[in-house]
């Protein structure tokens, strides 16, 4: 380097080279950014086909040769609304054969030879985009062609042609070149100031390493290295630990895709930089979890107002690309020095307390120290439970699923208990829960499936024609290995795939769609049904409930109790009922517990129900005595059965 720096020839040399290399990076960063913008363009063109054009299609469209009057006049109504807001400039569809199916210009552009010549390569999945000047139009576009995709994920036998704004596409571009100058100025000024550049590449690295590179803010790191012995500016030397947690940005990543979640958690992280005081710090601690160290908290009451700010101004809509999205958010509070004296301890304590106002639906709690005895009871508990399913402690109870038009017994829903040695019979609530967060909930499910399927046998084999109906936990609909276990079991007790029911909850569906979508063709394919559970009461995509391969809907009983008082009870449930009988859906209403409750579900048109009208959940013992008596009363020789007392 010292003999570089002494000679002119070597130096110019040495630069000359260092210019080749910066302009080839140039060329290759250049088409990197075009090659990305071009993706933008086609990511955009996939979301107004899927917006515009794949929610017209017909089921099995197959190769569609013309559009309704009624889908003609609400895409027309989209492409203005999309061209009103700049983010598209036009729209023309084109049948397999090239034969225009509709377009929004008067004067249609036809298709060019080369266009028409990548027709088939856009119906195999192979988008084409160009920039023109389409005839009829004022302004250049980056056209782009799209194979919208039918409810199979399939091309449905059409290409849409989508006009994009191509200033977009040119602003990209001019960016990336400006981003190119930049960094080739940089290289260069690194030639010559060697010293000064190693410095700055030492702060960046020490910046990656504390710093969240999306958003910016701190990192995990940053927050363990904080002391909270000292006191800024000579104030109070207490502090206050916030855990935020957002919810429904899953649902945000799922629906809108990964960038938009992307773009959301920095418009949540510069609200909470904007929030807080220079003393304070803010961390994103996970995907969509956030903590907030405030410094200089007087008390319990200071932080929870601080807290309740903070979530007053995450609690609105945030605009991102052009879509309006509301989130909520469940915080948990830890104060230093009462609970903890570092932050590991902090962070440990108001993670209890964010779990337990997600449970309580959400809102802001404060630690409570017996939340960490109650936790250390629940670990105490979860280990008494390995010995209890190896141990032949557990119970399954059953309860009758009735046919409300005929009154007849059609199944019964396995529910487990666990008979416990000294707290005596317990509930699902007490260890489920607990179960599903540890590596007990997969042996838990294969005794209950084993169970179910047992007895669901037996009493087949006594002439019963009834199914039985198991909850799985969303985990386990992700374990690729599930669908095999459960044809091994009903294998076992030669139990035919149809009489066996898996209930799922609108959280299960919607952890990992996709993967839980395999996981139930997979088990459809065997003839296993599966139901949502406890449906309304949680939130699903109804793109997803279309394409989901379920059964039968279960409408939570919070709506059905208070069916015949509350008039927005019966509007949800008569919704739930129309829905999914449009779906070709089975309706099944739990809790009902009243005759009058049972009638109006009749004339609502729900198809079955459960509850404690019927029976309340029965040993296996007795599950043959009710049949007798449930065929009995249905055939009107003996009154309807009525709740054992158990």
């Amino acid at each position: 380097m010292r003999r570089l720096y002494s000679s002119w020839r070597l130096l110019a040399l040495g630069l000359v080279l260092a210019v080749v290399a910066v302009g080839v990076l140039a060329l290759n960063l250049h088409q990197q950014e075009r090659d990305r913008a071009l993706e933008h363009a086609v990511t955009d063109a996939g979301v107004i086909s899927e917006l515009l054009v794949e929610v017209e299609l017909p089921p099995g469209a197959g190769d569609l040769t013309a559009l309704s009057p009624d889908a003609r006049m609400r895409i027309e109504r989209g492409v203005a609304h999309l061209r009103d807001g700049g983010r598209v400039v036009g729209l023309q569809l084109w049948a397999r054969d090239g034969r225009l199916l509709y377009s929004d210009n008067p004067v249609a552009d036809p298709l060019s030879v080369d266009e028409r010549a990548h027709l088939a390569d856009v119906l195999s999945g192979r988008p084409q985009v160009e920039f023109e000047l389409d005839e009829g139009r004022t302004e250049r576009t980056a056209t782009v062609l799209i194979a919208p995709l039918d409810d199979d994920g399939r091309a449905a036998g059409l290409v849409a042609e989508i006009l994009l704004p191509e200033d977009r596409i040119a602003t990209e571009l001019r960016r990336g070149t400006i981003r190119l100058f930049a960094s080739a100025a940089l290289l260069l000024l690194g030639v010559t100031v060697v010293a000064v550049l190693g410095r700055r590449r030492m702060l960046r690295r020490e910046h990656r390493a504390l710093h969240d590179p999306l958003t910016g803010l701190g990192n995990r790191t940053l927050l363990a290295q904080q002391d909270l012995s000292v006191r800024p500016r000579g104030g109070p030397d207490r502090a206050a630990l916030l855990l935020l947690d957002l919810e429904g940005f899953k649902e945000v990543n799922d629906g809108l895709g990964h960038a938009v979640g992307d773009q959301l958690l920095r418009e949540v992280a510069r609200e909470l930089r904007s929030a807080v005081r220079g003393s304070d710090l803010v961390i994103r601690l996970a995907d969509d979890e956030f903590a907030v160290l405030l410094r200089e908290v007087p008390g319990a009451a200071a932080a929870h107002e601080r807290a309740r700010a903070l979530a007053a101004r995450l609690e609105r809509p945030f605009c991102v690309e052009g879509v309006g999205l509301e989130i909520g958010l469940s915080v948990g509070v830890a104060l230093h020095p009462e609970h903890g004296d570092d932050v590991a301890t902090l962070l440990r304590h108001a993670d209890m307390a964010l779990h337990r106002a997600q449970h309580e639906g959400g809102g802001i709690r404060l630690f409570d120290p017996a939340d960490d005895r109650r936790d250390g009871a629940q670990l105490e508990l979860l280990a008494e439970l390995r010995d209890a399913i190896e141990g032949g402690d557990l119970r399954l109870h059953f309860q009758p699923k009735v046919e409300l038009r005929t009154g007849r017994t059609v199944g019964f829903e396995a529910l487990v208990r666990w008979q416990h040695p000294e707290r005596g019979l317990l509930g699902p609530g007490v260890f489920v829960p607990g179960a599903e967060r540890t590596a007990l909930m997969r042996p838990l499910t294969e005794w209950v499936l084993r169970e179910a399927v047992r007895r669901c046998a037996d009493w087949r084999s006594q002439g019963w024609d009834v199914d039985v109906a198991v909850n799985v936990a969303p985990a386990t609909l992700l374990d690729p290995d599930f669908p095999a276990r459960v044809t091994e079991l009903l294998a076992a007790e030669q139990l035919p795939g149809h009489a066996l029911e898996l209930e799922m909850t609108e959280t299960a569906a919607m952890v990992d769609p996709h993967r839980t979508a395999e996981t139930l063709r997979r088990l459809q394919a065997m003839g296993v049904r599966v139901s949502i559970d406890d449906f309304g009461a949680g939130y699903t995509s109804l793109s997803y409930l279309k394409t989901l391969p379920v059964s039968a809907l279960k409408i939570d009983r919070g709506f059905v109790t208070h069916l015949l008082e509350d008039g927005a009870d019966e509007a949800v449930t008569r919704t739930v009922v129309q829905l999914a009988h449009d779906l070709g859906l089975t309706v099944v209403a739990e809790g009902v517990e009243t005759a009058e409750v049972r009638q109006r579900l009749l004339e609502l048109g729900c198809d079955e129900a459960q509850g404690y009208l019927f029976a309340r959940p029965m040993e296996p013992a007795d599950v043959p005595g009710w049949m007798r008596s449930s065929v009995a009363a249905a055939r009107g020789s003996v009154p309807s059965p009525r709740p054992s007392g158990r």
